[in-house]
């Protein structure tokens, strides 16, 4: 492991479907983040309604945003 890996982690994009994790994705730079969880979270909203989605963007351990669809 380097020491720059330490002092600044990698971007995760998680997206969920009913609950279990469908796709993970890790990005190095803030924008690349937010682009990746914009479009997963566009994704998600094509997707079939029967089923709740939703998208984590996570930066080491800290979750900097959700998005949550929900089923009615």
């Amino acid at each position: 492991m380097e020491a720059d890996t330490l002092k600044n982690p990698p971007f995760r994009v998680l997206t969920y479907r009913d609950g279990q994790d469908v796709i993970i994705e890790t990005v190095q730079t803030p924008e690349a983040a937010q682009i990746r969880f914009a479009s997963a979270v566009d994704l998600c909203r094509t997707r079939d309604d029967a089923h709740t989605h939703r998208v984590e963007l996570w930066h080491g351990q800290e979750l900097l945003e959700m998005w949550r669809g929900e089923t009615d």
